[in-house]
C-alpha cells in the first residue's frame, strides 16, 4: 500500500492518502514512483506533480515550484516551498506574473539573485498556466 503526503511550509494539502501512483517533477526528469519503489530522497524542480488515488479513475494535479520527495517503505513524502492545486490558481494573475517577470529580466534585472528569483517566478507561472488551461478545455 502506497501512501502520499504534501506538504508545504503552510499547509497540508495531502497526509498519508493511499495512492496508486505518484509523479514527481524530480531533478534530473520526472519520476513515476509505484508500490514497492525503491527508498530515495531527490529533489524536486517546478513542474506538474500528479498522482492517482486508490479506486479512482482519474489522477489529480498540483503546481509545484520545487521541493524534496522522501520514498520509504511507509509512503512518498513530498514537501513543495510552494503547492498549487489547479482550484486554486488564478489564471489572469499568473499570466500578468509571468508577463511582469520577463518583462523584468529582459529590462531590469542587476544581479545573479535577481537573475535565478525571476527564473524561478517565470518557471512556476509557466507551470501554473499550463496546469489551469489544462483543466479548462
Amino acid at each position: 500500500m502506497l501512501k502520499l503526503t504534501i506538504l508545504t511550509p503552510e499547509r497540508r494539502l495531502l497526509v498519508t492518502q493511499e495512492v496508486e501512483e505518484v509523479t514527481v517533477p524530480g531533478f534530473r526528469g520526472e519520476l513515476n514512483i509505484l508500490e514497492g519503489h525503491a527508498p530515495l530522497i531527490t529533489t524536486l524542480e517546478t513542474g506538474v506533480l500528479r498522482w492517482k488515488l486508490k479506486g479512482k479513475d482519474r489522477q489529480d494535479l498540483a503546481a509545484i515550484s520545487w521541493g524534496y520527495c522522501q520514498v520509504n517503505a511507509q509512503g512518498v513524502n513530498v514537501l513543495g516551498a510552494i503547492v498549487d492545486t489547479p482550484e486554486e490558481i488564478d489564471l489572469p494573475s499568473a499570466k500578468e506574473k509571468l508577463a511582469n517577470a520577463e518583462k523584468k529580466i529582459m529590462n531590469e534585472v542587476t544581479s545573479e539573485e535577481e537573475i535565478s528569483a525571476l527564473t524561478k517566478e517565470i518557471a512556476h507561472s509557466r507551470v501554473k498556466i499550463e496546469l489551469a488551461e489544462k483543466i479548462i478545455k
